[in-house]
Formats: C-alpha cells, structure tokens, sequence
C-alpha cells in the first residue's frame, strides 16, 4: 500500500483540508488509516482517481447525498445517475429562465400579454377527487401521488375519460396554505356510494372555459402565476365573468417531456 499522509493526498488531489474533511464526515472519502495516538489521518494512493471523482461530481453542484448514492452503486449504474440528475438541473434552469424572463417584463410599464388565451365548451363532467390542504411546495407531490390513485380508481367506473385537473378551492400562495383538489374525469357511471375516502365524486356542469397553454417549465411555482395573471386578464378585457373554480389541466406525459414542451392548459370557468 503506497500510503500518503493528510498534506500529501491534499496536494495530490488539490482537495483543502477543509473539503478533504467534510467529504469524511460525510463517508464519502474516508482515511485508510488513522494513528491511534496522534490521530493523523492517511490516505491510499488509490484513493486519488476517488478523490478526482468526487471533486468532478461536485463541478456539477451535485449534492453531498446523491454523490453519496452514486458511489454506493454499481459502475454500470453511474452514468444513469449523473444523467438523471443533469436532466433535473437543466430542467430547473429553465424554469428559471422563464421565471427571469416574467419578472424582466414586469418593468415595462407598456407590456403586452404574451400568453395567448382561448376559449373552450366543456360537456358534463363527473371526476374522482382527492382533496388536500397544501403550501405551494407540497402541491407537486401531492399531484403526483394523488394521480396514480386517482387513474386506479377510474379504471374500475370505465375508466378516465381525460386529462388530470387540478381544482383550486382556495388560493395557495407563499403566505398561506389552501385547498386544492385533484381530480380524474370518469367515462362510466359513479355516485358517492361508490368510493370511499379520502375519494369523493365531483360533477360540474356543462360550460366554457378560457384558457391558456404553458410548457412544464412554466408550470413551477411561482412562474405559474403568469399564466393565470393573464387569463383573468383576458377575462376582465373581454368582459366575460369568472363563475368557476381555476384549474390545471394536465394533459402531457409529465415522464416523458421535456422543459419546454407544453405540459399544462391553465383553465378558469366563465359565463358570456
């Protein structure tokens, strides 16, 4: 074993003392050997290409526990999660971007809509819901879990005859929490009898919406409040009223998309 002390490894590997023992702490680059008496700590030449990984992984501002997960598995599963974690980053970016691009155009004060917004009838509609008092963080993993119950249940009443919605009760915004209520349209017959809770039947009549189109990078909060700003606006302009409840209407393979493909219609309910 061709052992190097702490400073050795540390000018090796170009790692400070202080990173070289925080990725200690955190098990991700451990001393071969520690003196039992002096408590100096020794690392093995063949710890540098480890050392030169994590420093890489850290390039990418990947967290100390997924850097952590990556090494625990095997080499061929590696390059699935660096990959997997630069799709999340990039994802991110541009929900950024567009949120940058939202609070630039607020400073012109002579700023046009630059979301289109269009008007839909829609028939009947009998949904399976979920309800849930949520802060603006929580609603994406309650959308998604809720989901997949959702669509099972639907699948027993000839299942779902669209797209998943999400129903705003009540406002939800960085001061308050707020109802909102998932919901999966059914094809066949369903009464309230038919489901228990946390399930509920929900009907709404037949009516038109206006609605607007964004990409799933748009649809983080707060960027998302965009497209509702502008709907109401449409609304106000047109003098239509607002008579429903606000939703989002996803209707892509949220899986399988990518930042800037249109994911989600922001629809709010209205009468002539």
């Amino acid at each position: 074993m061709d052992e190097l002390t702490a400073g050795e490894f540390r000018h090796r590997t170009r790692l400070s003392a202080k990173m070289l023992r925080l990725y200690a702490d955190a098990d991700l680059l451990t001393p071969a050997r520690i003196d039992p008496f002096n408590q100096y700590r020794y690392y093995d030449e063949s710890q540098i290409p480890l050392a030169r990984l994590i420093v890489l992984l850290r390039g990418l501002k990947m967290p100390l526990a997924d850097i952590g997960r990556l090494l625990e598995a095997h080499d061929d599963q590696r390059p699935g999660i660096v990959d997997a974690y630069w799709q999340r980053v990039e994802s991110e970016h541009a929900t950024t971007r567009a949120l940058a691009n939202y609070v630039i155009s607020q400073f012109d004060p002579e700023r046009t809509p630059t979301m289109s917004v269009h008007t839909r009838t829609v028939n009947e509609t009998t949904y399976v819901t979920e309800k849930k008092t949520v802060r603006p963080e929580q609603i994406p993993s309650f959308i998604e879990e809720s989901g997949h119950r959702l669509f099972t249940v639907a699948s027993r009443f000839g299942g779902p005859a669209g797209a998943l919605t999400t129903i705003y009760n009540q406002e939800v915004n960085d001061e308050s929490s707020g109802e909102i209520e998932n919901a999966v349209p059914v094809a066949g017959a369903i009464s309230e009898s038919d489901v228990s809770a946390p399930v509920s039947v929900l009907t709404e009549p037949a009516g038109e919406h206006a609605y607007t189109r964004i990409s799933k990078a748009q649809v983080r909060f707060p960027q998302i409040l965009q497209a509702y700003d502008e709907v109401f606006a449409w609304l106000e302009k047109q003098s239509l009223t607002p008579t429903g409840r606000p939703r989002e209407v996803y209707f892509a393979d949220w899986a399988e998309i990518g930042p800037d493909d249109p994911a989600c219609d922001i629809a709010v309910p209205f009468t002539r």
